[in-house]
């Protein structure tokens, strides 16, 4: 086998089908110009696959073609044979199946090459490797990710005994009616349902409400759903409702973060108002060390912070009575939190709940209420120490992708790039060589 006939199989093209006219390799961008034309007595009718006789014409075409070794930026000249048919009584182009069915102007090879590393990185990455225009890449990607979601199929084997769910913030629309409360500006999100066996998005839909999760779940066969053992959400009383309604037999969980998180929240709270108190009274002391800078380290427990830091806080104790009881008792709930026994948590909450009441701290006893109503899903987190991790894991991944994308406007197009960067419709889980596109093998 000659060179020739190895450049054409290694970038996608049947040897019999063309031939090389010329081949310019530019060493100083590693590209290369190939010029390529029709093998006249191979040339068939598209339609009857009828040999063409004669020559009407020689279509030239320009097509970004697969990369070969280092050469990654090749454009191929393809002189194209439009013959005559015996049997159509037409006058086609000549069949040619390294030519991509909807994109016309790449082969499907690049076509393959490309997608893939459009899964991996962005377009405007793939556009300076290949030198191919970005909106013709997107438009590729896009229909890449639409075609592989209608052939994707979850299996029922898929193994899901373990599941969570949690939103990400898409964008945020600004009214033309309230261009200065930010409150009443219009949020997208999107809820993902991921499965922790495989650290997997499965399947997500737009919006946070019971309705979004609901959707997610019946995406999914029925099957899977009922070998869901547990099930980690957030303190969202939709996704708890939607969860309980549509998994029966799976155990609602509301793990450690989203408990630390709201006990967060409702010690910066008296953070405020007591350093609003002290700016009233004019104690520059407590005005200092309860400023919003100080706020991570009174936040994080003592042991986790670095040894610089351990001293700080200590001062950080005295600074009043308030900040001093509510410190102690944030350490004692995290403490009941790293139980590993539901009737432990039950106990240590008993003494936690009469704790809480002898301080009167008001935002503390909201906290309580909070816990009281979750408390069922928070002993089934200390038996299952299943935690919504791996879906915060994911949303970074995804806050990533939509900071490299400049955000999205599409909601669509956001969810399939959430399922193909994190979810099954991407090469690596399906084999796009396949049912995909037509790709011709050499012989």
């Amino acid at each position: 086998m000659d060179l020739s006939n190895l450049i054409l199989i290694a970038m996608g093209f049947q040897p019999e089908a063309v031939k090389i006219e010329d081949f310019l390799v530019n060493a100083a961008d590693l590209s290369a110009n190939l010029t390529i034309r029709h093998v006249r007595e191979q040339c068939r009718c598209p339609y009857c696959q009828e040999p063409l006789y004669g020559v009407k014409q020689w279509r030239k075409r320009e097509l970004w073609g697969a990369p070969l070794g280092a050469l990654q930026k090749i454009k191929i000249i393809f002189y194209q044979l439009q013959g005559a048919c015996g049997r159509c009584l037409k006058h086609p182009l000549a069949e040619a199946n390294f030519i991509h069915p909807r994109f016309k102007k790449m082969t499907t090879a690049f076509a393959e090459h490309a997608g893939r590393w459009m899964e991996e990185t962005t377009i405007a990455a793939v556009e300076r490797m290949t030198n191919c225009p970005a909106m013709s890449l997107w438009r590729l990607d896009q229909w890449r990710m639409q075609r592989m979601k209608k052939l994707f199929e979850i299996p029922t084997d898929l193994p899901m005994s373990f599941a969570s769910a949690d939103e990400v913030h898409m964008r945020t629309v600004k009214p033309k009616d309230y261009p200065m409360d930010k409150s009443r500006w219009d949020k997208k999100f999107i809820t993902n349902l991921v499965s922790c066996d495989l650290s997997r998005v499965v399947a997500n839909a737009s919006g946070r409400s019971s309705r979004s999760l609901q959707s997610c779940l019946k995406q999914i066969p029925e099957d899977i759903r009922d070998r869901i053992k547990f099930i980690a959400v957030d303190m969202h009383d939709g996704f708890i409702n939607a969860a309980t309604k549509l998994c029966p037999n799976a155990k609602v969980t509301v793990d450690r973060f989203h408990v630390a998180e709201a006990l967060n929240r409702a010690f910066d709270d008296l953070r405020k108002e007591e350093h609003d108190k002290a700016k009233l009274e004019k104690d520059r002391f407590q005005c200092e060390m309860l400023r919003p800078s100080k706020r991570y380290i009174l936040m994080t427990r003592k042991k986790q912070l670095p040894r610089g830091e351990q001293k700080l806080f200590e001062r950080l104790m005295q600074v009043n009575q308030k900040i001093n009881s509510a410190l102690i008792l944030m350490e004692y709930f995290h403490s009941i939190l790293d139980k590993n026994k539901v009737s432990e948590f039950q106990e240590g909450l008993k003494l936690w709940e009469e704790l809480v009441m002898t301080s009167k701290i008001i935002q503390f006893e909201s906290f309580l209420k909070t816990v009281k109503k979750h408390q069922t899903r928070i002993e089934a987190y200390i038996s299952s120490k299943l935690t919504t991790a791996i879906s915060e894991g994911i949303n970074n991944k995804i806050k990533v992708l939509k900071r490299v994308g400049y955000t999205y406007t599409n909601e669509t197009s956001f969810k399939n790039k959430i399922l193909q960067r994190c979810g099954f419709i991407n090469s690596r889980h399906l084999d796009t060589s396949g049912w995909y596109w037509h790709v011709p093998t050499p012989h």
